[in-house]
């Protein structure tokens, strides 16, 4: 289902070039007020309307024409601001390396020296206004290192259906954002940086579905991986990985969960408010949920607090998917409704998700008006 990967590699290009499969980068940055950010670059987005059926008929797409960025801003444990823009596939560029380009935003990823460093570069056109997304977003701290001899580290080798790579330990990621010609956001928090990488599509790689989450102590970063067979006779994988300021990375495997206080979402999703996480029958981690910051009908996001047996906590961010799910005809319609297509038309309603949370009615009244006139 996954092997993780090894930091010290490139992305391999080749995932932008298997039918069906994709490549993404993602970086959080966290407070302990629940503030912060989520931001995705990527080719293939697995959650982009249109992308997985036309796998499941038997004529998937290149990665490389579904470029897109997602950026999601959150204040004290509430979106504040959401864009999810795909771009033509003439519009984006990648090195092969760690430089992206995807419309007028930048991406680089890079290790100087010990340090692992991600600049970005944002410019963003927000469906129903004039105003757009600029500013910068860095984030520097430890570069992962590989596990010396750990079979879990992968060495990126081209038969690997899916690799998930961390690349940072404890970093810290500086966020100044603005809308138009106003500020949106200034802040620092606690940042982290991973890639993945997939050869096929995400509903094929045997997964029923996943939750992982990243909790930023004080001296290292803390990450748990869940994921459930389709095959139910076949035993649910919990992975643990610790990377600590020097970069050095810890991998446990053989996590046990214990879920507590069961949910479902309108979509119908389970999902639990406590996540007991054991290792060889003690405690390792117990993760609650405080609040559902995004959900949908195959994907949820959590701001979550962990506690370790030592009784260190910290803030973080969690997610539940379940790709089976992804794509569905019932939920396209609506999913659409959240993407703009900058290189081509979008949903009359694409601007009451996407941009600012205030505004957001205004925005799609002018978005409409336009429409009408056009």
């Amino acid at each position: 289902m996954i092997q993780i990967g090894n930091a010290g590699c490139e992305m391999d290009t080749s995932f932008v070039r298997a039918s069906g499969g994709f490549a993404w980068w993602y970086v959080d940055v966290v407070t302990p007020e629940g503030s912060g950010l989520v931001l995705i670059w990527s080719y293939g987005l697995p959650f982009l309307p249109g992308y997985a059926v036309d796998a499941r008929r038997g004529r998937p797409v290149l990665p490389s024409s579904r470029p897109s960025v997602n950026l999601v801003l959150y204040e004290n444990g509430s979106p504040s601001f959401y864009l999810l823009q795909e771009h033509g596939e003439q519009d984006a560029g990648w090195d092969g390396a760690g430089s992206v380009r995807i419309g007028g935003s930048h991406f680089r990823s890079f290790v100087q020296g010990d340090r692992r460093v991600v600049e970005v570069d944002l410019g963003c056109s927000v469906p129903g206004t004039q105003r757009r997304l600029t500013g910068t977003i860095r984030v520097e701290g430890a570069a992962r290192r590989a596990s010396p001899g750990g079979a879990a580290d992968g060495a990126g080798a081209g038969d690997v259906p899916h690799e998930w790579t961390p690349l940072t330990g404890p970093a810290t990621g500086d966020v100044a954002l603005d809308f138009g010609a106003r500020p949106l956001v200034r802040f620092v928090g606690r940042a982290y940086h991973d890639r993945n990488g997939g050869r096929v599509p995400l509903h094929a790689l045997g997964i029923d579905h996943w939750m992982w989450g990243r909790f930023p102590l004080a001296d290292r970063e803390l990450i748990y991986y869940l994921l459930w067979p389709s095959d139910p006779a076949q035993p649910p994988r919990g992975i643990g990985v610790t990377i600590d300021e020097d970069g050095n990375t810890h991998i446990v495997e053989g996590l046990e969960v214990r879920l507590v206080g069961e949910r479902r979402t309108l979509a119908g999703i389970p999902w639990f408010r406590q996540l007991r996480l054991l290792l060889n029958g003690r405690l390792w981690l117990d993760v609650r949920h405080r609040a559902t910051v995004d959900s949908g009908p195959f994907y949820l996001r959590f701001l979550s607090e962990a506690r370790n047996a030592e009784g260190e906590s910290a803030v973080g961010w969690g997610e539940m998917c379940y790709p089976d799910r992804v794509d569905r005809a019932l939920h396209r319609p609506f999913v659409r409704m959240r993407v703009h297509r900058a290189h081509r038309r979008s949903s009359l309603w694409v601007p009451l998700f996407s941009g600012p949370r205030s505004g957001r009615i205004g925005r799609l009244m002018r978005h409409a008006l336009r429409g009408a006139r056009s």
